[in-house]
């Protein structure tokens, strides 16, 4: 259980900042968010993986930031996102729950088409979804790009309703838009 939420936490950290403030030897995790629910969903997967508190709270912009601090996490999660092939090497269940951390920060649904995809600005990111996604059975179509993002599109009401049963969204407005469009 705890390679399925190291994993997430890796996926969903993709939306976040992880960075080391050297005046106050600070070692944080950021994630922000406009939904709430995810953040708190995300916070008890700190709690589960590392038995890490974590906070979250509002920003002047009306946002939710959820702020953990840990050298321990930081470690992991940069030598992870340093060389993310290394993900291939762990667990299914770690990378299954990359899989769903990553879809949840960095994937949409679109509301009229069958369709999801999962954008990185990094092609090594979207390459390591890839065989992964090979591994569960879940086609994808061409990546493409743009100035700031590479992007994985998933088609298809067959494919869209296998990747819900096999990964899945945790993120509450996600899941909404998925069920709407499946069922």
């Amino acid at each position: 259980m705890k390679d399925l939420e190291r994993g997430f936490l890796l996926g969903a950290c993709e939306d976040g900042t992880v960075y080391y403030k050297k005046s106050r030897n600070q070692y944080t995790i950021e994630i922000e968010q406009k939904e709430r629910g995810w953040l708190e969903f995300v916070q008890g997967a700190f709690l589960s993986a590392y038995d890490k508190r974590s906070k979250i709270y509002m920003t002047s912009k009306g946002y939710y930031r959820l702020v953990v601090y840990s050298k321990m996490i930081f470690g992991e999660l940069t030598n992870m996102r340093a060389c993310r092939r290394r993900i291939l090497a762990e667990s299914p269940s770690y990378q299954l729950g990359y899989l769903r951390g990553i879809f949840d920060a960095e994937g949409t649904v679109h509301r009229d088409r069958f369709q999801i995809r999962v954008s990185s600005s990094k092609l090594d990111t979207i390459s390591i979804v890839k065989k992964m996604l090979d591994a569960s059975g879940i086609s994808y179509g061409k990546i493409s790009a743009d100035k700031t993002a590479y992007v994985l599109p998933l088609y298809g009401k067959k494919n869209i309703s296998n990747f819900n049963r096999k990964i899945g969204f945790r993120h509450p407005e996600k899941m909404d838009r998925l069920s709407r469009l499946i069922f």
